[in-house]
């Protein structure tokens, strides 16, 4: 592939769902071994960076990563690590808090995050009763509000993982960004011409590439990894 022979070139990758199953307990999962490897692989080659760019918070990715895997972590949508948050910002997120807390019913929840409140329905085994707290979530006032896999989340701070990808990848020649959600797609829409944007699943998508799972998402971790080696050998 030709994005595997850029002089520098960052691989940006959300986690859940792209990197890892998705699971109703957000800490009972881990990366698959094989795009573990291959992430091992890349960011050992000169000129190549590899980020994950979540949005679970840091102390959550932490969690669920290898402890000595090099490579850039990037949580809240791209806030983590960011700005300090000024007394409006806090008052707003307890304010929502509050009200996410009337409108979950367990085993829905409200987790709370250094810049977000977000009501997690994945537990719920009534799915129309999950919709409706979803429905009623969304109807609340917010500054920033975004929609995920059986999530509403609220955020104090107007940055995106477009925004975060959008300044970070200017330092490289190309960029591989990848994800499953749409929460995924302001990163797509930060791509350039020299750049690979890649689905993973089937959920509309600016992605000019798509694998179907994450096994497949692995498997071109590993291609890619094949590669940028012999490339970089070669020269």
């Amino acid at each position: 592939m030709v994005i595997a022979q850029a002089e520098t070139l960052l691989v940006c990758l959300d986690f859940d769902g792209t990197l890892a199953e998705l699971n109703p307990d957000p800490y009972a999962v881990s990366m698959h071994p094989e795009a573990e490897r291959a992430i091992r692989r890349l960011t050992a080659i000169p000129g190549t960076e590899v980020a994950l760019l979540t949005g679970r918070h840091l102390d959550g990715l932490n969690r669920v990563i290898p402890a000595d895997l090099d490579v850039t972590l990037v949580g809240s949508h791209g806030a983590e690590p960011g700005p300090t948050l000024n007394d409006d910002d806090l008052a707003y997120l307890d304010d929502i808090e509050r009200q996410l807390n009337d409108i979950a019913v367990p085993p829905a929840y409200v987790e709370v995050k250094p810049y977000q409140r977000v009501l997690h329905v994945a537990p719920v085994v009534d799915k129309q009763a999950a919709q409706d707290m979803l429905d009623a979530a969304a109807a609340l006032p917010a500054r920033k509000i975004t929609l995920g896999h059986n999530v509403v989340e609220f955020s104090a701070v107007d940055i995106t993982k477009g925004t975060w990808l959008a300044e970070h990848k200017r330092r490289f020649s190309a960029t591989v960004f990848a994800g499953d959600d749409d929460t995924d797609e302001t990163a797509m829409a930060a791509l350039g011409p020299t750049d690979l944007g890649i689905k993973v699943g089937s959920k509309p998508s600016l992605a000019s590439r798509r694998v179907a799972d994450v096994p497949a998402m692995a498997a071109f971790l590993t291609d890619l990894a094949d590669e940028r080696e012999a490339w970089n050998a070669a020269h």
